[in-house]
Parts: structure tokens; C-alpha cells; sequence
């Protein structure tokens, strides 16, 4: 029986294709409230993060976070909490769903030197984590549990 088989007809999980990009992230196309976005899939992450330059054009209300993100860089810095919202990824539907706020110009500006799409957001470790993700690198698949 393979991975696939065992995962999505015994364990009730859904199959996401992933695409490798060139700068060896793995992407993902999600829809955030209703609209679609180009997402990356980041195992170190924390939180599932937006741009947020983005936030109206994904319907987002948002407040203030107590916490702070520290990335890659290592300076922390303040970031806005958007809940309620509605994300699809492949075929799996998270109702009320939280999302962190937070600028992603970095990121965006390395891909752009590369002559990469810029991404909408990260899907972080509290999705993978609350569907029990499993990352089949070699056939680029993310399995996620309903």
C-alpha cells in the first residue's frame, strides 16, 4: 500500500500538490476568504502569516498581537491577529481560522531578485500541527488530516 493509498482512503486526509520553486521553497496555492493567493510552506514557522500590504485584498480584520515575530533576520517586531477567517487549502476547508499580520517585504524582495513570484503568505507549523501534516518531499505532497 502506498503513502498516498494509506493516508487519504484510510486516515482521512487530504492530498495538497505542492510545486518546488527554484529558490527550493515549497508552494501552495490557498484561498483566503474566498480569494486565492500564492502561499509557501514553511516547517519553521510558528504562525500562518500574510503580507500585510495584503490584508484588504483578503478581507481581513485584524488587531493588535501581543506577540512578536522574529524571522529570519533575528529583530523582533510587532505583527497584527486576523481570526474568523475562512482558508482553503487544496480540498481541505478551516473554518475560523487565525492569521498573523506581518510584513514580508524580505521575502518578497529576495524572490524578486531571483525573478521569483513575490507570495501572499506562509503557512506555518499551527496548521500542520492542528491536521497532523505529512510531507511527502519526494512526490511533492502535503497530506493534511480533515
Amino acid at each position: 500500500m502506498s503513502l498516498d493509498e494509506l493516508l487519504t482512503r484510510h486516515q482521512e486526509y487530504e492530498r495538497i500538490q505542492l510545486k518546488r520553486m527554484p529558490s527550493g521553497h515549497l508552494q501552495m496555492q490557498v484561498s483566503l476568504n474566498g480569494v486565492p493567493g500564492n502561499f509557501i510552506l514553511d516547517t519553521g514557522a510558528g504562525a500562518t502569516i500574510l503580507e500585510e500590504k495584503r490584508k484588504s485584498a483578503f478581507r481581513l480584520e485584524s488587531r493588535l498581537s501581543d506577540k512578536k515575530f522574529t524571522g529570519t533576520g533575528g529583530s523582533a517586531t510587532g505583527m497584527q491577529l486576523s481570526t474568523g477567517n475562512r482558508m482553503k487549502i487544496g480540498p481541505l476547508e478551516i473554518d475560523d481560522s487565525s492569521i498573523y499580520l506581518v510584513s514580508l517585504s524580505h521575502v518578497n524582495e529576495a524572490f524578486q531578485s531571483m525573478k521569483l513570484e513575490e507570495v501572499d503568505g506562509i503557512i506555518g507549523a499551527d496548521i500542520l500541527s492542528a491536521h497532523r501534516g505529512v510531507i511527502d518531499y519526494s512526490n511533492l505532497v502535503l497530506y493534511l488530516r480533515k
